[in-house]
């Protein structure tokens, strides 16, 4: 009789192969159902399922890399946020290989096949992985933190910023300046970018606070396709912002705050306002988030919100570093997530509401 498999235990109990070997190897880091969990066990009971014995390995020896992936460079942010990885890491010692995927998920995979496994120490992730289930696996042995927003069910240490207490803090201080009509302009929403849909969740929820349930005008970029391949050569998320405030002018929008999904999406809003005769923020006011470094040249400054960017990037370095350390006499604790608070920046792209609108 043909011994039973982990993936035959599976489809008996209509769960993931992943799931299987979570709760049968009594795996902490995520947590089912008891209903779930009965399941897997009565299927494998059911087809006398055993967990494979491990075989001995011999202690990896450290390549001192570390894997960084990144799905753009064009956005200022990803370079500053990588700049700050390679900077901590080169302080400890640690080398870092950078690779781009340009959002392609195939690209991704690629890069993971080639460097898991004897060439990296860890994995720092810049955006919310393509292929979750399979990177909860290659997290049981080699660790993998993400800076930034990930799902609740994922299973992977995280360094995340508060992205709905961030618009909630850009919503009142324009309510504060007057403001009562506000445009939110946004590259594609989709489940990989969960920052831009919490960052807009913020903002309405701050506004619906305030009574305003009805004042809030939300500008997505229709195409559903990133692609940082412009013709003109402009950064993709800065052409969006320039493309959507031409619309919105086009149509006569109400808003008198004009807020950018982030600050590369904030800065073509200001530069088309300004292409087109108006004047900021006599006229509109313009805010995003991030807080890069351009954000702070641009005439006027932009406000933003800042992350906290190094700070952060540290964090990863260090949970990477020290969850590898096998060595160590006392292991830390399994780290799930770790959370900053939002900062507001306030400079001048933003001032009282004109009367005249």
């Amino acid at each position: 009789m043909k011994k039973a498999t982990s993936q035959d235990v599976a489809a008996l109990a209509g769960v993931s192969q992943a799931t299987v070997s979570l709760i049968l190897n009594n795996s902490d880091k995520i947590t089912f159902s008891s209903e779930t969990k009965e399941r897997v066990l009565a299927a494998a009971q059911e087809l006398k399922y055993q967990l494979p014995r491990r075989k001995k390995q011999p202690q990896k020896k450290s390549s001192r890399m570390l894997l960084v992936l990144t799905p753009t460079l064009t956005n200022q942010y990803y370079a500053e946020l990588i700049q700050a990885v390679e900077d901590y890491a080169d302080s400890l010692g640690y080398r870092v290989i950078v690779c781009n995927t340009f959002r392609k998920p195939d690209l991704e995979k690629f890069y993971l096949d080639t460097f898991l496994g004897s060439h990296v120490d860890g994995v720092i992730y810049t955006f919310l992985p393509s292929f979750p289930r399979l990177i909860e696996q290659i997290s049981a042995s080699t660790p993998v933190v993400i800076i930034g927003e990930k799902q609740d069910d994922l299973a992977i240490c995280s360094i995340e910023l508060s992205n709905v207490s961030a618009g909630a803090m850009l919503a009142e201080h324009l309510y504060q300046l007057g403001h009562r009509r506000f445009a939110f302009l946004s590259t594609p929403f989709n489940q990989l970018t969960l920052a831009r849909g919490q960052r807009l969740e913020g903002i309405r929820k701050q506004l619906e606070s305030h009574g305003l349930t009805d004042a809030l005008e939300v500008i997505v970029e229709e195409r559903t396709a990133e692609s940082d391949t412009q013709d003109d050569g402009l950064p993709y998320e800065y052409s969006v912002g320039r493309r959507l405030t031409a619309d919105f002018l086009r149509r006569g929008g109400e808003a008198t705050a004009l807020i950018g999904v982030n600050d590369m999406t904030a800065i073509g809003i200001l530069n088309e306002l300004q292409a087109q005769g108006c004047r900021v923020p006599r006229d509109f006011s313009v805010s995003g988030f991030d807080n890069i470094f351009s954000s702070s040249v641009t005439t006027p400054g932009l406000t933003t919100i800042d992350h906290h960017l190094r700070t952060r990037c540290q964090s990863a370095v260090d949970m990477v570093i020290s969850h590898n350390d096998k060595s160590a006499a006392v292991q830390p604790p399994f780290v799930n997530k770790i959370e900053y608070t939002p900062q507001l920046i306030v400079r001048g792209s933003t001032g009282t509401c004109p009367s005249h609108k």
